[in-house]
């Protein structure tokens, strides 16, 4: 029994792309979690004074794990890209042994 291998190189590419503009809307909600709490201080006075800077850490540790799965994510696009690729050249290639042609 055989395993019939097929791939949509269209939807790989596609998957890469949408992958890269996941990033940069995760890339934009860190930048906008990096601003959380500054400008409370003032309103909050010394009372919530604990409370901001407790929410600043917390909103500054989330913003650098979003960076970092931004990160990933832009890099899935070149990985996509590259695999359908490689997916296209390794179908020609058979092709050509199956023709005789290589």
């Amino acid at each position: 029994m055989f395993a019939r291998l097929s791939v949509d190189t269209d939807s790989v590419r596609t998957y890469g792309a949408n992958s890269s503009g996941h990033a940069a809307d995760l890339h934009d909600v860190a930048h906008r979690l990096g601003g959380v709490g500054s400008s409370a201080a003032a309103a909050l006075g010394p009372v919530g004074a604990r409370f901001t800077a407790a929410l600043t850490r917390a909103a500054a540790g989330e913003a650098t794990a979003l960076v970092a799965l931004s990160g990933s994510l832009a890099g899935a696009r070149d990985a996509a890209t590259g695999a359908a690729t490689a997916y296209e050249s390794s179908d020609a290639d058979a092709g050509a042994r199956v023709a005789g042609l290589w």
